[in-house]
Formats: C-alpha cells, sequence, structure tokens
C-alpha cells in the first residue's frame, strides 16, 4: 500500500478543523508536505466517493461533503485503495500450477490472511474523520501557528 490512505485522511482531518470553510489544495499540500498535484489528484478521488465537495472560484477549495462524524476510515481506504482489492496482493501471485505446494499456496494464504482483512476493516469502519480530529487536538499545542482554526 502506498501512502494516499494516510495523505488521504490527512486532508479529511484538516477539512474538519477548517469547520466548513474551503480549504485549498496549496494549504492542504502544506500541511501534508506534498505537492498540491497529489492533493487535487486525491481530492478527486474523494469526491467521487462522496467524503468532499469542491468550490471553484475565489475562496474556493475543498470541503467535507457530510459530518465528520459520518465519514470512518474504512471510506477513506475504500476511496483511494487501489483498483486490485487483495491488500496482500494474493491473487496477484502465479504460484505453479505443476507443484503440488504452488496448487495450494494461493488458496491457503487466503485463508490465512482472510481474518486479518477483515479485522482490519472492522478496526477502521470503528474509527470516524471526527475521531482522528480529536485525537489531533490533544497533541496540537494551544496557539499552533499554521494549525487550522
Amino acid at each position: 500500500m502506498n501512502t494516499r490512505f494516510a495523505v488521504a485522511t490527512h486532508i479529511l482531518a484538516y477539512l474538519a478543523y477548517a469547520n466548513g470553510q474551503p480549504v485549498s489544495s496549496e494549504v492542504l499540500a502544506g500541511s501534508a508536505g506534498t505537492h498540491p498535484v497529489v492533493v487535487r489528484r486525491l481530492v478527486s478521488t474523494l469526491r467521487t466517493a462522496g467524503l468532499v465537495m469542491s468550490q471553484r472560484g475565489v475562496g474556493g477549495g475543498t470541503v467535507l461533503a457530510r459530518p465528520a462524524t459520518d465519514i470512518t476510515l474504512l471510506d477513506v481506504f475504500r476511496a483511494v485503495q487501489d483498483t486490485e482489492p487483495d491488500l496482500f496482493q494474493v491473487s496477484s501471485t502465479n504460484p505453479s500450477a505443476h507443484c503440488d505446494l504452488g496448487r495450494v499456496m494461493q488458496e491457503t494464504l487466503e485463508g490465512l490472511f482472510g481474518p486479518a482483512i477483515e479485522a482490519m476493516r472492522a478496526a477502521l469502519a470503528a474509527v470516524s474523520v471526527a475521531q482522528v480530529q480529536q485525537e489531533l487536538g490533544k497533541r496540537l499545542p494551544q496557539g499552533c501557528p499554521g494549525a487550522p482554526s
């Protein structure tokens, strides 16, 4: 997995802190430590998933499409995960059908990894962007310059 999930979560948490005020991709990129083009691509993906809305023009930017309490980390994960749904890329392997071990490896690993994938999904579903915002608030110094108000 790449950093898209972490950066998308960062974007959504920042938007939650912005409290309905549109935030530009440049500001989001500066906070996340990435290029604005990366942010714009992620915002497009998050918009397609119904997690954010964009406002054009002067004073425009991105806002949450629904309350932070209604967006889970599983929603974020699903929005940004690659088209390959196999978290551990088991189905992407091509073991030899001529080998006894190779013939059963994929099915064996899928059976073993399945519970881990389900546990991860359940853990992500249990955390909202609002909870991420709350946890960030505990760690932000009072009057932190550059922090969304």
